[in-house]
């Protein structure tokens, strides 16, 4: 099975020690490489007519939970060659954090194109799908995919699924119900997680995309945990 390969794949890669921090990749493609958030103008010339940006690559993060300065991304389970493909996807502090190269964590790396969500960091490349539970997961099959619309609203955007006209948001949750990956970040501010589930868009979250993070001297992420 495609899933048992992927897995087979990225565990023979080391993983990550639990404090390791985030990282981010530019290319020479990216919107706006010199700063960290895309401005309003640059989001709205990447959009097509459907309000779905046409090709973008970076952190899909939140500030609308915020956990001691650290806002949240959208992040599969685990990391770094132990990635858990099988799980929802869920938010995750944005790690911030990472030596000189300041790319993104494969695991948070998402492309947005033609309405779809990507992780192109694995091999092969996986999608993202909506299920039975409206929460987002990873699918097999390319054909399975889900459409989204990134709907602008001021500097951010909300995520809505083009076919149920739900929006990414946490349901019945709210920012307190964080609880601990068992990770860290650099200097030691605690890895959090929440539940992401689509649900009524007077209820979503705002996103926007981050291309960058900052140094941390002290951070020594393996090669495994970046796909670029």
């Amino acid at each position: 099975m495609r899933l048992v390969s992927v897995l087979s794949t990225m565990i023979s890669l080391s993983a990550c020690a639990s404090n390791q921090e985030s990282a981010t990749n530019l290319s020479d493609t990216d919107l706006n490489p010199s700063s960290p958030e895309q401005s309003r103008s640059e989001f709205n010339e990447a959009l097509d007519s459907e309000g779905s940006s046409l090709n973008t690559r970076g952190a899909l993060v939140t500030a609308d939970c915020i956990f001691e300065g650290y806002s949240y991304a959208i992040d599969i389970l685990l990391s770094c060659g132990i990635e858990q493909f099988g799980d929802a996807l869920r938010l995750h502090t944005f790690k911030k954090h990472a030596y000189e190269h300041r790319k993104v964590f494969s695991d948070q790396l998402l492309t947005y194109r033609e309405g779809q969500f990507w992780f192109d960091a694995y091999d092969p490349p996986l999608c993202v799908q909506t299920n039975s539970d409206q929460q987002l997961e990873l699918a097999e099959q390319a054909q399975a995919c889900s459409t989204f619309d990134l709907i602008e609203d001021g500097q951010a955007f909300f995520i809505q699924n083009r076919n149920s006209g739900l929006c990414a948001g946490l349901s019945s949750f709210s920012c307190d119900s964080h609880r601990s990956t068992g990770g860290s970040e650099c200097g030691g501010v605690s890895h959090r997680y929440l539940p992401l589930v689509f649900g009524d868009c007077d209820d979503a979250l705002h996103f926007t995309w981050r291309y960058q993070v900052d140094v941390c001297t002290n951070e020594y992420p393996t090669d495994a945990c970046f796909g670029f």
